[in-house]
């Protein structure tokens, strides 16, 4: 490829990105980001990389996070055996001591300092954080006993909108207290759905270890690139323990108001920038 040739090209991509950039500046796009997308360093620095870039042409990004297998892993050097119901983490008191300090003392932190070092002003916050999320305590689809872990009850965005508007990043932990003040382990994928809600997003965006969403797990060729969400509902049943939660909280973050959400495959580099700056993107779009 000549010189000129590679300079019409790059000009070309621009290009392609303009019409996206106008559509979605000064809005407000939600990017949960997977614990896997941030247990390889060169792929965690491309994700903050690409935020970065996100926010340098206008949006207004909010970024929730888990660190499922960095708490799994935390939770066995502890001598705490991993045990899930339908996705969702028992988690009993030991092991609510570990999910804090490893999402809140250890990735929220290093989660920061990558968007800071990218170029952000990066802010790291739970729902603890000034009464942000209010969570209750849930047990499992068959009333199992889950320990500490609860669902988001209440949304209180003022603190986001202020961050937002002053041009930082809220970057969330999915710990929350109850109306009592106990800490619950709230699942991420849930999180994110309920603040992209709250906060009237544009997009909300789930980076996660799979290429999409597939009507047969399994089944290569059964990857969905486009979906309503009343047909997603009626899918949750059968979705893998892992993908229910994810799609339960696109389905409401949607009949909340949020007008897309994107399931993306976070291994693949700058698939953020993929899906919302060029026409074909990535993964699964899923809209009300």
């Amino acid at each position: 490829m000549t010189q000129a040739s590679d300079a019409l090209t790059k000009a070309a991509v621009l290009t392609e990105t303009l019409p996206y950039i106008r559509t979605y500046h000064g809005h407000t796009v939600v990017v949960k980001v997977g614990g896997e997308a941030l247990d390889d360093p060169q792929l965690a620095r491309v994700v903050a990389e690409d935020m970065a870039l996100l926010a340098l042409v206008g949006i207004r990004l909010i970024v929730v996070h888990g660190g499922g297998p960095q708490v799994s892993a935390a939770m066995q050097q502890a001598g705490i055996e991993p045990r899930f119901v339908a996705g969702l983490r028992v988690t009993d008191d030991a092991s609510m001591e570990v999910v804090s300090r490893v999402l809140v003392g250890s990735m929220n932190t290093a989660l920061v300092g990558r968007l800071r070092q990218a170029g952000l002003s990066a802010v790291g916050l739970s729902g603890l954080d000034a009464g942000l999320i209010e969570a209750v305590p849930t047990a499992g689809p068959e009333g199992e006993d889950l320990g500490r872990v609860g669902r988001v009850e209440i949304v209180r965005p003022d603190l986001l909108t202020t961050l937002l508007r002053e041009s930082y990043t809220p970057v969330i932990a999915s710990i929350a207290p109850s109306a009592d003040g106990v800490s619950l382990n709230i699942n991420a994928d849930t999180v994110a759905g309920a603040v992209a809600s709250a906060v009237g997003a544009a997009k909300l965006v789930y980076l996660t270890n799979v290429e999409g969403l597939y009507r047969d797990l399994g089944d290569e060729g059964s990857l969905v690139s486009e979906m309503k969400s009343d047909e997603l509902a009626s899918m949750l049943d059968s979705l893998s323990a892992g993908m229910r939660p994810k799609a339960a909280s696109a389905v409401d973050a949607l009949q909340g108001g949020v007008a897309k959400v994107h399931i993306l495959d976070g291994r693949v580099p700058h698939a953020l920038l993929l899906e919302i700056f060029t026409e074909d993107g990535i993964g699964t779009q899923v809209l009300p």
